[in-house]
């Protein structure tokens, strides 16, 4: 198996406590400033926190540090309540309809108490139903009071024919957004799923009314979700749940021969490969040598990767606290976007989209806060 971290960026050192946190007894006051700083921008300090506490580590850290990993658990057992709590009502909200209720992301690992959910910070819940369903559930939610939020007509058709989720609801009951999905990846995009093929496998959560995907598929969504994203900058929490997640699932039998196969039968060998490339290199996820060459068989080609990893890596790299992101990781930045855009529809539909979302025009003032999901309709 590899477990070398041979390409490990230097501000990244100290992620290998979330594995180990008995390195912490070694850092330095000065260190454990710049670990918490870094930490808590990139959504890891409850994570560290929670590990420290699982080995009864908690009390050798320095006061000082110790006061903001205390802080930012409880803030993540608050969201994670809210999480619950909101699933329990949109669970109700849904009632036994007969069709899948699936939970995505950071919900399915609360739904399977897997490690990873610990010390997460969740903002929103991320739900699947069938396409079939979609106005259905969308109907049982809204008389719950779950509400899309307001967008014109042209974003509205957006949802409607070429995503793969409706507008993001909220509930002044609640303070989770709530994203109803039909399937992992937009319709028209040139990288699809074909969602049956996922509902096929599901697997229950630990609540009898929701279903996750396969551990096979999960690990693949997730790859999917940050490797065909339109940010991916700082997004290295995402890294270390697909690393927990190779190392969780991967001690079940067959799951190795199995990820290459289901990948390339997917269309997401790419996500899947970038993923094994950072994860073992950054991470040292301890993935077998085998499997790393079948998936690396399936593509992206060498050329590909010339262009592809080095521009991942300055994106995924993350800035200084108190520094701005360099002109290569702007410029890496506004790549990556491109490719995005260009991935997720044809040009015949993507360049109206664009004019659309750039072409100036009087907008009324929302003073709700604009959500990333917002951001990704331009």
């Amino acid at each position: 198996m590899s477990d070398a971290l041979d390409d490990v960026v230097p501000q990244l050192a100290w992620l290998r406590a979330l594995r180990d946190p008995a390195v912490t007894l070694r850092w330095s006051l000065g260190e454990w400033e710049s670990v918490v700083r870094l930490a808590r921008r990139l959504r890891l300090l409850a994570r560290l926190g929670a590990g420290l506490h699982a080995v009864g580590l908690i009390d050798t850290v320095p006061e000082q540090p110790r006061r903001h990993l205390l802080a930012e658990e409880r803030v993540s057992r608050w969201r994670t309540q809210a999480l619950l709590w909101s699933l329990d009502r949109i669970g109700a909200a849904l009632g036994s309809e007969p069709y899948p209720k699936v939970l995505l992301k950071g919900a399915a690992y609360v739904g399977q108490d897997l490690p990873i959910a610990l010390g997460r910070l969740p903002s929103d819940v991320d739900i699947l139903v069938p396409h079939a369903h979609l106005a259905a559930a969308q109907a049982l939610l809204a008389r719950a009071g779950w509400q899309e939020i307001a967008l014109d007509e042209h974003d509205q058709h957006y949802y409607r024919e070429w995503s793969h989720e409706s507008p993001p609801l909220r509930n002044a009951q609640h303070r989770i957004e709530l994203d109803l999905h039909h399937n992992i990846l937009p319709p028209v995009a040139r990288t699809r799923v074909d969602s049956d093929r996922l509902l096929e496998r599901l697997q229950p959560s630990r609540w009898p009314s929701w279903s996750v995907f396969h551990p096979v598929d999960q690990v693949l969504h997730s790859a999917a979700h940050l490797f065909l994203d339109s940010e991916v900058r700082d997004r290295v929490r995402d890294l270390v749940d697909l690393d927990g997640l190779f190392r969780w699932f991967g001690a079940r039998a067959g799951f190795w021969d199995e990820l290459p196969e289901r990948a390339g039968a997917l269309g997401l060998a790419e996500p899947l490969a970038l993923a094994c490339y950072f994860c073992i290199r950054w991470l040292g996820t301890p993935i077998p040598e085998d499997t790393v060459a079948r998936i690396a068989q399936l593509g992206p080609s060498a050329l590909r990767r010339a262009w592809l990893l080095p521009l991942l890596r300055n994106l995924l790299t993350p800035t200084a606290p108190d520094l701005s992101p360099s002109w290569k990781q702007d410029l890496a930045a506004t790549i990556f976007l491109a490719r995005y855009h260009r991935n997720r529809m044809p040009m015949r539909l993507l360049v109206p989209h664009l004019w659309h979302k750039l072409h100036p025009k009087v907008r009324s003032v929302d003073l709700v806060p604009v959500t990333r999901h917002e951001v990704e309709t331009i």
